[in-house]
């Protein structure tokens, strides 16, 4: 399986890629983006978006750009209010070509294995093809954000969204020791000791499980953790297309993903030097070759940033049959 690395000459050797996609004349095609919460700065750029949307109305094909409202309140958990902020960011009908569809409404599909059911879009159900376009960055639960990420939390409704970061909250299995490791890296506050044992906050827990890995006695466990579970609902998703082409883009890669500014927080600090971009015609294939570039380049920094295991998503997705992580690197300049 190949890799592509846009190493330079980013926007014409986008093109090229793009060009050589065996998406067909007349097919719909949905170009699965994230607009950014209103007041991030990182989020794929426009005219990033707007070269791969020219090429696809080139091959005759008929995309749109798409996304889910989010379950946390903010500037997109309305299609209509994520609308404006698309708009707002730079993204409209006009500047792009094409429609931007915003939508919740659901297609009820049988899970894999942790999921009795999946909500997918509808109209990521409609579309002959998908086309996943990623900023990749750290993520506070998922450890990395790409192409994984993208489909397996922006391509389901908020029921599904609510399920997957409800059902991977942790649970207390054992006797503690009081020792204060998960209090140290939980993110949310959620943790505490009381009485010099662990004492957890549902209400404040979003189901990342970093103090799942960080307990050094294993009193703490959940059922499939986030990163599982967006590998799952990618599953899900992907086997319902024949065509689908996925892309990586390394620039501003951030601590935090797309979805901050949150609750005072922004998207945080900028982690690795720009790298271009990782193109594939399989989703597993473009983000472990995106994370092992950003490895290369300044160290295992997802896990020390968000305390999680990033690599959990690739493993995770293999065993779901989404592709292999062995790959060959192939360099655009």
């Amino acid at each position: 399986m190949k890799a592509i690395w846009i190493r330079r000459s980013f926007l014409g050797n986008l093109r090229k890629v793009v060009r050589e996609t065996d998406f067909s004349k007349g097919e719909r095609v949905a170009v699965k983006v994230h607009f950014g919460e209103y007041g991030n700065l990182t989020h794929v750029r426009p005219q990033i978006v707007n070269a791969v949307v020219e090429e696809l109305l080139r091959k005759g094909v008929r995309p749109f750009l798409f996304d889910t409202p989010t379950l946390y309140p903010g500037s997109r958990d309305t299609p209509k209010k994520y609308l404006e902020t698309a708009r707002r960011h730079g993204f409209t009908e006009e500047t792009m070509g094409c429609p931007i569809v915003i939508s919740d409404e659901g297609v009820e599909v049988k899970g894999k294995k942790y999921l009795d059911v999946v909500e997918v879009a509808k109209p990521i159900c409609e579309a002959d093809g998908l086309f996943v376009l990623s900023h990749f960055k750290g993520h506070p639960d998922a450890g990395f954000g790409g192409c994984i990420k993208n489909i397996g939390m922006g391509c389901v409704t908020k029921e599904t969204k609510r399920k997957m970061h409800e059902g991977p909250r942790p649970r207390i299995i054992g006797e503690c020791s009081g020792c204060g490791e998960c209090v140290e890296v939980c993110k949310t506050g959620a943790i505490s000791l009381r009485g010099g044992k662990v004492h957890i906050d549902y209400s404040r827990c979003f189901g990342c499980c970093a103090c799942v890995e960080a307990c050094p006695n294993g009193i703490l466990e959940s059922s499939g953790s986030l990163r599982t579970l967006l590998s799952e609902v990618a599953a899900v998703v992907l086997e319902r297309f024949e065509k689908a082409f996925f892309v990586n883009v390394l620039f501003d890669i951030t601590e935090r993903c797309d979805c901050f500014p949150i609750g005072g927080l922004d998207a945080g600090r900028i982690i690795c030097p720009n790298l271009g971009m990782i193109a594939s015609r399989n989703v597993v294939v473009a983000d472990k070759a995106a994370l092992d570039l950003v490895r290369k380049t300044v160290g295992d920094v997802f896990r020390k940033t968000n305390f999680v295991d990033p690599d959990e998503q690739i493993r995770s997705a293999v065993e779901f049959g989404l592709g292999p992580e062995d790959y060959e690197l192939e360099v655009l300049d």
